[in-house]
């Protein structure tokens, strides 16, 4: 194989690498698994969040729980990766939007955060957090999130890793349950789009 040809090979492939070790590291953060957290850290890591300072080494005991305390249902969005490499030496960034639900005063809020993670150094861009007026109705069906090993995406990877398919059946025939051709919008919202496209072709 040409020499350039392969060191361009093995840049993506490292590219890869690291991309996959930001995603295990952001899974393990919204699921609070410290184990999941530990493995994307050499214990020498340095990790630079501005208000607190980490080492790789434990890191996964302190962020196995630590969201659990103040927040619940958070997600990270990844919204860009940039990576340089340079022989063993590599700087990333990845600007990330973070969304989670508090409580303050018996009130339900929405924090939200812009932030970028570049060489393990959390960057704030904005912030804010709004009280939350309106939740969409409950369906007894609905597959909640889990904070932890109970959410349903451990189950359906251990399935895979086993061989095994997932339990997806056609929902026509089950209790409580419609197909999509059938669904009405619970949320309320139907009315209103149907208003729309109509006053849209009357135009």
């Amino acid at each position: 194989m040409d020499q350039a040809l392969e060191a361009r090979l093995e840049g993506l492939l490292d590219r890869q690498e690291i991309y996959d070790r930001l995603m295990k590291y952001i899974r393990g953060i919204d699921r609070n698994d410290g184990d999941l957290v530990q493995d994307t850290f050499w214990p020498d890591a340095l990790v630079d969040h501005g208000h607190s300072k980490f080492r790789g080494e434990g890191i996964g005991e302190i962020f196995g729980d630590v969201s659990k305390h103040a927040t619940r249902g958070q997600s990270h969005w990844i919204m860009g990766f940039v990576a340089e490499i340079h022989g063993d030496q590599a700087i990333t960034e990845a600007p990330s939007l973070y969304v989670a639900e508090t409580e303050r005063n018996g009130v339900a809020y929405i924090w939200q955060r812009s932030i970028r993670y570049i060489h393990r150094t959390v960057v704030e861009s904005w912030n804010r957090i709004d009280p939350i007026v309106e939740r969409f109705p409950p369906n007894p069906n609905m597959i909640m999130a889990g904070s932890g090993r109970d959410d349903r995406s451990y189950e359906l990877f251990e399935l895979t890793r086993k061989n095994e398919k997932p339990p997806l059946e056609l929902p026509d025939n089950a209790p409580g349950t419609e197909s999509a051709e059938r669904r009405t919008d619970v949320a309320g919202f139907r009315a209103a789009k149907n208003e729309f496209w109509k006053v849209r072709d009357e135009g």
